[in-house]
């Protein structure tokens, strides 16, 4: 049922993208629930943005999230013309990529490709929709499965349907080699050596996901399946348990289900107003704005060295501009010469004293000094300055998760860590961006430290529990040892940087 898989991120090998990637002006469209930033045309970045808020309401609906229901942080999208612009922030993603959703401490964002089909986008919307609202990790076929049950949505002006197929993956079931279940449900997309398994990968999971949906009784089988797995029951066991039915005896259900089974279905609704703000990007945006993004993804030492090299002959066309000078001070402090960043974001602050980000850059750097010395005073001293940034960051933007992550994380270790405040900021931030691994395990570690054992095990154990969850999963299990009182506390360790919807190497 799906086509050329839109495939995998994975652990990115960057390359340097030619210039006609940034030729032309970009324009940024915010609504309630979006920020798209595109370098086409006005009248169609609006449209698209209510599609896509049109999308958000759908999904509210059809899921039983209240429409009023606030999101903290509005998803940022990047639309680009073709495959070149993915490959600025992501080289070396491969042809049949449309688009992709990526995930870490600094950024939770997307990237896409216009009027190469909707549906990526949509499915991609979808990851971060269910992450924000449905309590997620789910099993990485379920997000997957889910993403693609809801990404054919045909939206009507009274109604909407969901539940269609895709035209490629009907073909892939139909012709290619099914992935067997228990592989499908205990893998990551990544994990998959053949060819031919990989090809059904994302058919098969929205089969068995329009399954589990396609009955009452069905749904509630998968609500059986989804507390087994939480349980910490190994994924093939919960789905016997909870369909009472083999896995020989589901692939042949799932089989029949597939030939002439599978229907659509379709709901009424009353679309709430839309409202679209568009402005225009300063011009430097054309030369540097899809960078910004990538030096904020993992790549590899030569890759960094690359991207650092190229941000600067870019940004150095525009040695008065805010924006090209944020991007440049991010590289140098991360990558270059951490002087020559903070000079330039400091630089920044005196162009445009409201820049979030500016702040939030040179409180990363303090606190990466404050890791590397070994005297007390010393790091205190940098810890506080740290947070003195931070302290401007939260006046101009409250709610942002990456200001209340490193807010939380400058406290870790200090005297009477964690106090009530430590609480509201790791809860708050939390509440932003409950994707993020980092958040998760270090609100779990705080939760812990605080007394409040069952709550931590709340948030940890769907991490803990997901067979997708690579380091993080494993410092997750790790913590609720410590919580059961099974195993003293955990070392540090940095989990994996997530890549798409449940761990590294997704992407939808």
């Amino acid at each position: 049922m799906f086509g050329i898989l839109r495939a995998l991120v994975g652990a990115v090998t960057l390359a340097l993208c030619a210039g006609p990637a940034f030729a032309q002006t970009w324009l940024k469209a915010e609504s309630e629930h979006f920020i798209v930033y595109s370098d086409g045309g006005e009248r169609a970045l609006r449209d698209y943005v209510v599609k896509l808020e049109r999308f958000d309401q759908i999904l509210r609906l059809r899921f039983g999230v209240p429409l009023d229901e606030p999101t903290l942080r509005k998803l940022p999208i990047y639309l680009v013309a073709r495959q070149a612009g993915l490959e600025a922030v992501a080289p070396g993603i491969g042809r049949g990529v449309a688009g992709f959703y990526t995930t870490n401490e600094e950024d939770v964002f997307a990237v896409a490709i216009r009027n190469d089909g909707d549906e990526t986008v949509l499915h991609e919307y979808a990851h971060h929709f269910f992450y924000q609202h449905l309590s997620a990790p789910y099993p990485g076929w379920l997000s997957e499965g889910l993403a693609e049950y809801v990404m054919t949505a045909r939206i009507r002006d009274d109604d909407f349907v969901l539940g269609e197929p895709n035209e490629g993956r009907v073909s892939w079931l139909n012709y290619g080699a099914w992935i067997p279940l228990d592989m499908l449900l205990s893998k990551r997309f990544g994990q998959i050596e053949s060819g031919e398994y990989r090809g059904t990968y994302y058919s098969v999971a929205w089969l068995l996901t329009h399954w589990f949906f396609s009955t009452p009784e069905r749904s509630r089988q998968l609500d059986a399946y989804l507390r087994l797995v939480a349980s910490g029951v190994g994924p093939s066991d919960a789905i016997v348990q909870a369909t009472g039915m083999s896995m020989v005896q589901l692939t042949q259900t799932l089989t029949t289900y597939g030939r002439g089974n599978v229907y659509s279905s379709t709901y009424p609704i009353e679309y709430r107003p839309i409202e679209v703000e568009i402005t225009r990007m300063p011009a430097s945006a054309r030369d540097l704005i899809l960078l910004g993004q990538r030096i904020k993804r993992g790549q590899t030492e030569e890759r960094r060295q690359e991207a650092l090299a190229e941000i600067r002959t870019r940004a150095g066309r525009w040695p008065d501009d805010a924006f090209a000078q944020l991007i440049l001070g991010h590289a140098e402090l991360h990558i270059g010469d951490p002087a020559v960043g903070e000079a330039t974001l400091l630089r920044v602050l005196e162009l445009d004293p409201e820049n979030d980000e500016a702040l939030q850059f040179l409180a990363t750097g303090r606190i990466r000094q404050a890791d590397d010395v070994e005297d007390p005073e010393q790091r205190r001293s940098l810890l506080a300055q740290a947070r003195g940034f931070l302290a401007r960051a939260y006046r101009i933007d409250p709610d942002d998760y990456f200001t209340l992550l490193l807010i939380a994380r400058t406290r870790e270790g200090q005297p009477g860590y964690p106090n009530e405040n430590d609480m509201m900021t790791w809860e708050a931030a939390f509440d932003g961006a409950p994707q993020l691994a980092e958040v998760r395990l270090g609100y779990g570690a705080a939760l812990i430290a605080d007394g409040r054992v069952g709550e931590a095990l709340g948030i940890l154990t769907p991490l803990a529990n997901s067979p997708h969850g690579g380091t993080a999963a494993d410092a997750a299990r790790a913590l609720v040892a410590h919580a059961l009182g099974e195993a003293p506390p955990p070392a540090e360790a940095e989990p994996e940087p997530e890549t798409g919807p449940a761990a590294a190497d997704q992407a939808g």
